[in-house]
């Protein structure tokens, strides 16, 4: 029995227990990466946070202001650029916490965007559920844009967009995971969210600041960046966007906004036409509104049909634009490749059927009024 205890107390010594752990403190933890491509460098941009102050505010401690180092370096290729760093950071680096990837315009390029995915789906600590955007601005500039009342940058839209989609809906955020997947597919066209920064709408302790703002899309085919634009352009984008959870509609009569909706999980649906002049398509959307604002006394069935002649003009508005720059915004062509893999063979070129005015032969959009808030929707409007 004694030898048995000495055998076991031996053992003992051979665990190696936590003697190689670090405190929080003595490492540097990258929260996000931006990707430049200039003079045929890639361009690296870190943007490193401070659990520490996170901490102490989820304890209780209060919120203090944070500083957000920003590190730059450059090489002939992404992990050289990444390697750069090392030699003038002076604490050990931790990549296990990146949670967003922000790309340049010009870094949207075929050899650019596999170089980078070839580097993070090969390194061990990058997850492959980060966040993608695109962006015109200074990287630095977007990296140094922290949410307001001094929280943290770990709460800031490149963390947290799916709060926001929540809130309020347009382009479904994307992960570093679909963005492989949707360029993979030959018929798909990937849609990524486009930040901008908004300098003017928020004040913090009397000076103006700068906000990250979710201003529009960029569309890339086959890796390669086709356009980015505005929001107000593409808002039919939306009603074909899956998990879409709350967005707004300002219904028009003429000119004039005469109400505002708030549509929930809106459904699509895409029906493939068969036509001699080549694939057509139907769209048909489920929706139901609840009337948020009111300016002039409507029934029910009048608003009812203004906000859906509203959704259809949205929708048919982007999909011209798209079409007017050979740009396949609503994913038709895959809608095709889904449905009859035989006839987008028969017409895709370079995987994207031809797109013209008429191939979505009809928006049909039923639209109903469920709730108009704490008030009837109008009752001199006889509802």
């Amino acid at each position: 029995m004694y030898l048995r205890l000495v055998a076991v107390g031996l053992m003992t010594l051979l665990l190696s227990g936590c003697w190689g752990n670090r405190n929080i403190d003595q490492i540097v933890y990258i929260h996000s990466i931006g990707i430049d491509y200039d003079h045929r460098q890639f361009v690296l941009y870190v943007q490193l946070i401070n659990f520490s102050g996170l901490a102490k505010a989820e304890y209780g401690g209060g919120r203090q202001t944070e500083a957000v180092a920003i590190g730059r370096s450059a090489g002939e290729t992404p992990e050289i650029a990444a390697h750069e760093l090392y030699t003038s950071i002076q604490q050990m680096v931790s990549w296990g916490h990146v949670k967003s990837i922000v790309f340049t315009k010009r870094a949207l390029k075929k050899e650019v965007v596999r170089g980078v995915i070839d580097l993070l789906t090969r390194y061990h600590e990058i997850r492959h559920t980060i966040w993608v955007y695109a962006t015109d601005a200074s990287l630095t500039d977007v990296f140094k844009a922290t949410p307001l009342l001094h929280a943290s940058s770990y709460l800031s839209m490149l963390t947290n967009p799916e709060e926001l989609f929540r809130q309020s809906s347009f382009i479904r955020p994307l992960r570093f995971n679909r963005l492989i997947a949707i360029s993979d597919e030959r018929s798909a066209t990937l849609r990524i969210p486009y930040i901008t920064l908004d300098p003017a709408s928020w004040t913090e302790d009397t000076k103006k600041k700068k906000m990250l703002s979710l201003s529009g899309v960029c569309f890339l085919h086959d890796y390669e960046l086709q356009q980015c634009t505005d929001r107000e352009k593409l808002l039919g984008v939306r009603w074909t966007e899956r998990d879409v959870i709350r967005t707004p509609i300002y219904v028009k009569e003429g000119r004039q906004t005469v109400a505002s909706l708030v549509v929930r999980h809106p459904k699509p649906k895409w029906s493939v036409l068969s036509t001699k002049d080549g694939p057509a398509f139907q769209l048909t959307i489920q929706a139901q509104g609840s009337l948020i604002e009111l300016r002039r006394p409507l029934s029910r069935e009048r608003l009812a049909k203004l906000a859906a002649q509203t959704v259809k003009q949205e929708i048919q508005q982007a999909y011209e634009w798209g079409v007017n720059r050979n740009i396949d915004v609503l994913n038709v062509s895959d809608q095709l490749y889904r449905s009859n893999v035989h006839k987008w063979r028969q017409w895709e070129q370079n995987g994207i059927i031809p797109l013209k005015k008429k191939t979505i032969r009809n928006i049909s959009v039923h639209l109903s009024i469920g709730s108009s808030g704490k008030e009837k929707l109008d009752y001199r409007a006889g509802d």
